[in-house]
């Protein structure tokens, strides 16, 4: 049986650990919805029916594009669009992208792969 000292540890450990989350940008489309590049480093909304808080850590496993590069992102909760939300926009978070060479390049590849798309577009999951 575990002392009480070590369930508390354990228990204390586990509410740090961020949430793992996992996104796939396949395409042009679905990548220029998703992207939000009015975060400062960029970021993705990910669709979910979790509760969040702003600032929460969230470890996100991104693959962008028709070569699936992945991006393990370390990143924090800045956008929650909640259940209460207006219009068809769907439930989830947005992701900032973590000061690092993985948030970095995926922002990069993102960026590269929608090109001027995200300019011309009316509608995304967020905005």
């Amino acid at each position: 049986m575990n002392s009480p000292t070590i369930n508390n540890a354990r228990n204390a450990k586990e509410a740090t650990r961020p949430w793992m989350l996992s996104l796939t940008l396949g395409d042009k489309n679905t990548a220029a919805s998703l992207y939000m590049p009015f975060i400062k480093g960029g970021g993705v909304f990910i669709e979910s029916d979790k509760e969040y808080n702003l600032g929460d850590p969230v470890f996100v496993l991104l693959t962008v594009g028709d070569d699936a590069k992945k991006f393990p992102i370390n990143g924090k909760v800045v956008w929650i669009c909640g259940a209460n939300a207006r219009g068809d926009k769907a439930r989830g978070i947005g992701v900032q992208f973590p000061k690092d060479d993985s948030g970095e390049g995926a922002r990069v590849a993102i960026e590269q792969m929608i090109g001027k798309m995200q300019n011309s577009m009316k509608k995304t999951a967020t905005l």
